[in-house]
């Protein structure tokens, strides 16, 4: 194969060159955010994105009633880029659970970021029996049956005491009817309303907290007077609420209505979580362990 003439050579490196100097500039509007109309070729209007983060697997992820990608084993969160400034509706939905809905607002040159959450639509209560029934066939010739007490049921029971009559070990069990703080979030119960604080850096504040400004304080909106709360599991931003009529998750998000859902609903109820991680309701004698 003969090489390439002097001529070619000078051509191709001019034709490269003119190449990469127009197309340089989109590469750099694109990444900071601006989009070209192509309706009007000198129309150049700056976007935003979505960064939609979730937990689980198979969740179909809708952006204004259109789905946009259900999550995967590996890949359980998305981006959308290009989007032209604007509220957007968002729904996660998965059959089997509850679904999850907000209204998001995309900033020019700014990534609007959510992390939505999903429990089951019936959460599966386990009760935990107060007693053991064994077989005395051992000791007598005649097998029957005998009652003896459930030491699980005694150590989870310990939980639902008033804090001064707990053991040091068992302390951080409790459920919180006025203040409880995890991290740089601060909760406070004025008069059965709760008042969510950032008490960290302002470099560091949540997303949740932000929609273009960032606030200090947000309100949790429920129907009812909440009675005692605590943070979910494994996360900052979700309560659970004990309120008259159940026991339901809340998110700490206003930047559109913040989504609630039922853990159990009925009167009687109460909560703990243990260790930060098991929960466990209690309605008169009974106690339940809480698949979610």
């Amino acid at each position: 194969m003969l090489p390439l003439s002097r001529n070619k050579r000078r051509l191709y490196l001019i034709f490269f060159a003119i190449i990469f100097i127009i197309g340089t500039p989109f590469f750099i509007f694109n990444a900071k955010g601006y989009k070209l109309n192509l309706h009007d070729f000198f129309n150049v209007s700056k976007t935003g994105g979505l960064y939609i983060s979730t937990d689980q697997s198979r969740i179909d992820i809708s952006v204004n009633g259109e789905i946009v990608r259900k999550t995967g084993i590996i890949q359980k969160s998305i981006f959308v880029q290009n989007l032209k400034p604007g509220v957007y509706q968002i729904n996660i939905s998965k059959e089997g659970l509850q679904s999850w809905n907000k209204s998001l607002r995309v900033f020019p040159e700014i990534v609007t970021e959510a992390r939505p959450f999903l429990i089951k639509s019936e959460p599966v209560l386990t009760e935990i029996p107060r007693l053991l029934i064994g077989d005395s066939s051992a000791l007598s010739s005649t097998s029957r049956n005998v009652s003896k007490k459930n030491s699980e049921y005694d150590l989870i029971n310990v939980l639902f005491l008033p804090p001064g009559l707990k053991s040091v070990s068992v302390k951080t069990a409790t459920t919180s009817p006025y203040t409880k703080m995890l991290g740089d979030v601060l909760v406070k119960n004025s008069a059965g309303k709760l008042h969510v604080l950032w008490k960290g850096e302002k470099d560091s504040t949540p997303n949740y907290f932000c929609e273009n400004a960032c606030k200090l304080e947000i309100i949790v909106n429920t129907v009812s007077k909440v009675l005692s709360f605590d943070f979910f599991p494994g996360r900052n931003d979700l309560l659970i609420l004990s309120v008259e009529d159940g026991i339901f998750v809340s998110e700490i998000d206003d930047r559109s209505s913040q989504n609630v859902q039922k853990v159990v609903s009925g009167f009687g109820y109460d909560f703990r979580i243990k260790d930060g991680k098991e929960i466990y309701l209690k309605k008169g004698l009974k106690i339940y362990s809480v698949t979610l």
